[in-house]
């Protein structure tokens, strides 16, 4: 284990985090701030980033794809939204999920 101080970041301000031609119809993972976060084209070309973790079993939303806007599961399909609700998940209930942290996005 390190004993070396974790960096802080200012927060509440804003960041570049990727360019605009950089989020395509797939999911963009990144990490900013010490924060795992994926970006990607909700309805209407509308970006939209949330925490980039599927409060199913933890695996990167990035690693999964968009379907009709929303950011789905590459390991059991859920379905998020942009707020970082769940909207779906095949064969399953969804109402416990928790909410992941959704980020503000300016194009």
């Amino acid at each position: 284990m390190s004993n070396q101080a974790q960096p802080t970041y200012p927060r509440n301000t804003w960041y570049v985090a990727a360019t605009a031609a950089e989020v395509t119809n797939k999911p963009l993972g990144r990490q900013i701030c010490g924060e795992r976060m994926v970006f990607y084209r909700a309805l209407e070309g509308k970006m939209a980033a949330v925490e980039d973790f599927c409060p199913h079993r933890g695996a990167p939303l990035s690693l999964g794809r968009v379907c009709e806007g929303k950011l789905v599961c590459g390991y059991h399909g859920l379905e998020m939204g942009c707020d970082g609700k769940t909207v779906a998940m095949p064969g399953q209930r969804v109402r416990g999920f928790p909410a992941i942290k959704s980020y503000p996005v300016e194009e």
